[in-house]
């Protein structure tokens, strides 16, 4: 008889598993249980790239997208007013710890960007205020602000937090979004770099990496000087009307000769062909190619 129990038991465990496995992930097995919560899917440990083309006016671009996860059909047929504030302290966190990242010996090739808040004067929110309505299971912010407002000497952040959101709850580790706000130019971009860094002693090295090329005004960037921007030796491309290049020093770069030959942008192909050196009384002279990615 304890055996024939046994098989029971162990049939109606079994049946029970099944019927757990027929839950589609992410439900629950009885319709309106557990709790309804709302989240920023840029939420997280990383930083959001928002990026505007740098032309004078306000340009409007949502940025921020708010979800709500309900528990049963009957709660999306309902309201929630979400608030969302623009919180300092994420840049100050992010910071803190970009500092410490940055100052490890094994991170010099991959330093962090440190950022500036992103000064309440220069932008505007859609809302702060976000009413979800009844089927509505998205909502999305935009911001307002002029590019060219912008100082292009600092790196900008917009960090965002949920406040509130009535009787739901903010999902662990996405009720804060942290954004890096940029202003491009058509310039501005990841570019892959290949030539030749010539010392004066050591001799030739091949170049061949890839480089961030940022924007600074409406036809100037900034970038590494050839293999050297661990260093803080850094450059500004300038393009002029004609489509050449003026190249000048910028971080510890002491001084630039671009003598050798012309620099210029190519429009078609998209590439820097630049020939220049540093350092008068011993030249370093770089030749490279950059071209978008």
């Amino acid at each position: 008889m304890k055996k024939y129990i046994k098989s029971i038991k162990a049939l109606i465990l079994g049946l029970v598993v099944l019927a757990t496995a027929c839950v589609p992930e992410g439900k629950d097995m009885i319709e309106g249980m557990g709790s309804n919560f709302v989240r920023l899917p840029a939420g997280g440990e990383e930083t959001t790239l928002l990026g505007v083309d740098l032309v004078a006016g306000d340009k409007t671009t949502e940025f921020l997208e708010i979800i709500r996860d309900v528990n049963s059909s009957s709660q999306l047929n309902s309201e929630v007013n979400v608030t969302i504030k623009a919180d300092d302290a994420l840049i100050t966190k992010y910071n803190a710890e970009a500092k410490v990242y940055n100052a490890k010996p094994e991170n010099e090739k991959t330093q962090k960007p440190l950022f500036d808040a992103l000064p309440a004067s220069l932008y505007k929110l859609s809302g702060t205020d976000i009413k979800m309505g009844v089927g509505e299971f998205s909502k999305n912010v935009a911001i307002t602000f002029d590019p060219t407002k912008l100082d292009p000497t600092k790196k900008y952040a917009l960090g965002v937090s949920v406040v509130s959101a009535g009787d739901y709850k903010v999902r662990s580790g996405l009720g804060s979004a942290l954004f890096q706000i940029i202003a491009k130019n058509k310039y501005h971009g990841k570019y892959k770099a290949v030539g030749v860094f010539t010392h004066p002693t050591a001799g030739p090295r091949d170049i061949d990496r890839m480089k961030d090329v940022v924007t600074l005004t409406a036809n100037s960037v900034t970038t590494e000087l050839g293999d050297l921007g661990a260093s803080g030796y850094t450059m500004t491309l300038t393009v002029n009307s004609d489509n050449s290049v003026t190249v000048t020093p910028s971080g510890a770069t002491p001084n630039i000769n671009q003598s050798y030959s012309k620099n210029y942008y190519d429009p078609a192909t998209k590439s820097f062909h630049l020939h220049y050196s540093y350092n008068v009384a011993a030249p370093r002279i770089v030749q490279e190619v950059l071209t978008l990615k």
